[in-house]
């Protein structure tokens, strides 16, 4: 089976815990540890990723290359004559984006990650002890805690690009950053392979794109990936199999995933071949491996190193409906798992328009912009770039750790505040403007009379319980969770102990340092040696 998506393999996927000796024989040793979290936007060039992630950041651009206008990147600028307002720069034509744009998008968990997900009866018991659910970064139209992960929007891909076409390996190399990958496909098939636009034409009385099909777009895109890694492996095969399984292993290592996720991919192709084939230690032998195994070796490592989610973008155009459900009804499909319809453009209207609202005015009352004079019709809440980010995140999930000081009220650590209120991750004025249009909810931390964030909030519980969580590698121990703490200085000391629960209002457990971190005893207390007066009352409660 030569298609990841359609994969019988089965492996860890998260680079967790599972590590292994250097030769892939050995048992777990494995380390876990806190996740900063990357997804990767791709696909050819003009097909919505730069409008993908402005919307998703908010023009939130951190790093990058420089717009049009000649600056940073962080001056208000008019996203639709090719600049951005401090984002991503954009425009109907190939290469646009020359460097990668990399910021923070807000990404709603997914369903039964939190703790108030599944426990109404228990939160209703909250609400009436006066304990509100907090969160650092807000919540979407349905509640849904969102959480910070990184965007990278990386140049336009075109055929060929392994061979060095276009940005060529420049783009690739990009991507090696990235968690999970969207595709942002041009889902109205109005622009050829190259990003240039071609428009519609007529078949049969059906308005039809006169560019390239969005399946064949998602089949060279996919293609291109497997070409980078295949075309490397085999320049240099004769030596890899001369030096056998450890040599092969180290060949992955460019693509920044540890050595254990490298040998859950070589070991579940090994047993591939074993009960297909009755193959017994493929890995001892590579002299007789032909270019099918190789290239299942590499479908196999991409599968899992860059699980795909696809943004059917350009769906409110009048020849992609018909696209759409082409693509729907072959999914999975070259890599990709779930593709989510919706217009980036419509959804990026809502979000500059709420930005626009947020601006300082000029001492003659104008902005200094063009007039936002974008019409109701025109705008969306972005539920799509929402719903497809979190499709990605679902793909390789982190693992949410909610630390509190106490078990019964679930007030937060007090040294996590800081965290709380100026982390680069919280989300700006103009990201809380669009989450407040769109009956969202804002920032536990975030003060609407100062329009910043302040240690004492907005008004009602101003330390939220639940209000901090951490997005944690599966495999992760309490100990990784409590030198994450410590490392962003939550908490100082020795670890001391800990108790943990998956439920509000489940009675705590004692839970050792080895354990590993799950839904099970996600909410946790961490003691340590480093006493200060808050840890002082909770010892006792402990005690007792």
């Amino acid at each position: 089976n030569t298609d990841s998506s359609q994969s019988t393999h089965n492996f860890n996927g998260s680079g967790g815990r599972e590590e292994h000796d250097d030769d892939g024989r050995g048992g777990p040793i494995g380390k876990g540890g806190s996740w900063k979290y990357t997804i990767g936007l791709v696909g050819k060039p003009s097909a919505g990723k730069s409008t993908f992630f402005n919307t998703a950041s908010a023009f939130a651009r951190q790093r990058g290359g420089v717009n049009s206008a000649g600056d940073s990147g962080n001056g208000p600028c008019d996203a639709e004559e090719g600049m951005a307002i401090g984002g991503a720069t954009m425009a109907p034509h190939p290469f646009t984006t020359i460097d990668p744009n990399v910021g923070y998008c807000l990404v709603p968990a997914p369903s039964g990650s939190c703790p108030e997900d599944d426990d109404r009866d228990n939160i209703g018991k909250l609400t009436t002890r006066r304990i509100g659910i907090g969160c650092t970064h807000g919540r979407d139209s349905y509640g849904r805690r969102l959480l910070p992960v990184m965007l990278k929007d990386v140049a336009g891909l075109v055929p060929g690009a392994y061979q060095g076409r276009g940005k060529g390996n420049k783009f690739l190399d990009d991507l090696t950053d990235g968690d999970a990958l969207i595709h942002v496909v041009d889902a109205s098939g109005t622009a050829d392979a190259e990003g240039n636009t071609v428009g519609f034409e007529e078949e049969d009385g059906t308005t039809i794109g006169a560019g390239s099909h969005p399946l064949d777009d998602l089949a060279w895109v996919h293609n291109e990936l497997i070409q980078w890694v295949f075309v490397n492996l085999e320049l240099k095969w004769e030596n890899i199999a001369r030096r056998g399984r450890k040599k092969l292993a180290d060949m992955f290592s460019g693509y920044k995933q540890s050595q254990a996720f490298v040998w859950d991919v070589l070991l579940s192709v090994e047993k591939f071949l074993q009960q297909n084939e009755g193959r017994d230690h493929a890995l001892d032998h590579l002299d007789t491996w032909d270019e099918a195994d190789l290239y299942r070796l590499v479908v196999t490592f991409l599968g899992a190193r860059f699980p795909m989610a696809l943004a059917l973008n350009k769906s409110d155009l009048p020849s992609a409906q018909r696209y759409c459900d082409e693509v729907s009804n072959s999914l999975p499909l070259h890599g990709a798992h779930i593709g989510i319809m919706m217009s980036a453009r419509r959804e990026m209207s809502f979000v500059r328009h709420h930005i626009y609202s947020t601006l300082e005015l000029n001492a003659d009352g104008s902005t200094g912009l063009k007039n936002d004079d974008t019409v109701e019709d025109e705008l969306s809440i972005p539920h799509g770039v929402w719903e497809c980010l979190q499709s990605a995140l679902k793909l390789r999930t982190p693992v949410l750790v909610f630390p509190v000081a106490d078990m019964t009220t679930y007030q937060p650590l007090p040294g996590m505040k800081e965290f709380a209120m100026g982390d680069a991750s919280l989300p700006n004025v103009g990201m809380i403007s669009c989450l407040k249009a769109a009956n969202g909810q804002i920032p536990t931390l975030w003060d609407e009379g100062k329009n910043m964030y302040s240690a004492v909030g907005g008004g009602g519980d101003k330390d939220g319980a639940l209000r901090d969580v951490l997005a944690m590698k599966p495999g992760s121990s309490v100990e990784d969770v409590f030198l994450a703490l410590k490392w962003i200085g939550a908490i100082g000391g020795e670890f001391v102990r800990a108790e943990a629960a998956s439920a509000i209002d489940e009675k705590p457990k004692l839970v050792k340092k080895a354990d590993l971190m799950g839904k099970h005893n996600r909410i946790l207390k961490i003691m340590t040696t480093k006493r200060r007066e808050w840890q002082n009352g909770a010892m006792e409660h402990l005690d007792g």
